[in-house]
């Protein structure tokens, strides 16, 4: 029976595989009664719950603070690569009717691509504007970017001047390089999946843009670049935009950390005690579910809502909030 699902639990959904039999995956749903949820779903040999429910209750936590009762979701295929294929379409079949009613909505995370989900995204309910080409990426990309941006300039009173290092971006890492250099930051290093480039003197920001347009994640490699990916986090720099994968940044990372702030860019890349390590040696950590919102303005507007808009939202949300939150007694996350 391909696709078929049950629940496991209040707010778990397995989901088996095409023959019926060998559970392949789940869809877990962090706020019990909430009239709506959306997230990501990851691919691989095996995608644990524990950590599916950790980036569910980050989502929560930012749809939150924009004053909803959405809940976070997160969703796991587990499959070995050489049926990766039928296990991917026995999830989407098993979660098809969920977004097509509105109450579930899925982006890809780590191992599954846009054409994975296709038949989901052409059901899914959230606004088209999110995925509006711009000038770097698409809305919700520059949207990323404008609000760990923001953030990051609300907690050091600017960042003319500032050295930045910036870890596992993804395609927003154009935008966020451009508006970084708009700034007068000085992007010294960038960590991808294929490696680390550094210049300690700072990039051109227009000629970095250019090359990840051109050469993808594979930008550290195509400059000649022979430091490993997680190098980039031991760069001297006064900010790290970080978040290739949650958990990045554990107690012995965070022993080490060269910078004043840590800004997410991707969901909980902190660990608990890397955040308590963190706290001990006065770097500020921004919270994700804070810096990582921006793209949230664009998933349900109101119609008459603009592209620029929706930046000055991602903006403004992010700079009170950080500025709110920095001086409690417990730091900006706790």
């Amino acid at each position: 029976m391909r696709g078929s699902a049950r629940l496991l639990a209040v707010g778990m959904q397995k989901i088996n595989g095409p023959d019926g039999s060998d559970t392949t995956g789940f869809v877990l749903v962090d706020l019990d009664g909430a009239p709506r949820a959306d997230g990501i779903v990851r691919c691989a040999k095996k995608i644990l719950v524990d950590g599916a429910r950790t980036l569910a209750r980050s989502r929560t936590y930012a749809w939150a603070l924009l004053g909803e009762q959405v809940s976070g979701a997160s969703a796991g295929i587990n499959t070995p690569p050489d049926q990766r294929g039928a296990a991917v379409a026995a999830f989407v079949d098993a979660v098809r009717e969920r977004v097509s009613s509105g109450e579930l909505s899925l982006d890809p995370g780590k191992g599954v691509s846009a054409d994975d989900l296709a038949p989901l995204a052409e059901a899914d309910h959230r606004s088209p504007l999110r995925n509006e080409p711009a000038t770097h990426g698409s809305l919700a990309d520059e949207l990323l970017a404008t609000g760990a941006l923001a953030a990051a300039t609300a907690a050091l009173d600017g960042l003319d001047g500032r050295r930045v290092a910036i870890e596992g971006a993804g395609d927003s890492l154009p935008a966020l390089v451009s508006m970084l250099g708009q700034a007068g930051a000085l992007v010294v290093a960038v960590g991808t999946s294929s490696g680390t480039v550094a210049d300690p003197a700072g990039f051109d920001t227009a000629s970095l843009v250019e090359s990840h347009r051109e050469h993808g994640d594979g930008l550290p490699a195509a400059l000649g670049s022979e430091l490993a990916p997680g190098e980039v986090l031991g760069v001297a720099a006064d900010v790290l935009m970080c978040g290739s994968r949650p958990g990045l940044v554990d107690h012995e990372v965070a022993a080490s950390l060269p910078h004043r702030l840590l800004v997410p860019i991707g969901p909980v890349p902190v660990t608990a005690k890397g955040l308590a390590v963190a706290t001990r040696r006065d770097v500020v950590v921004l919270p994700d579910f804070l810096t990582t919102a921006g793209p949230l303005h664009a998933y349900r507007p109101s119609e008459s809502a603009t592209a620029d808009e929706l930046r000055t939202r991602a903006n403004d949300h992010a700079t009170a909030l950080t500025r709110e939150l920095l001086p409690h007694a417990e730091g900006p996350l706790l």
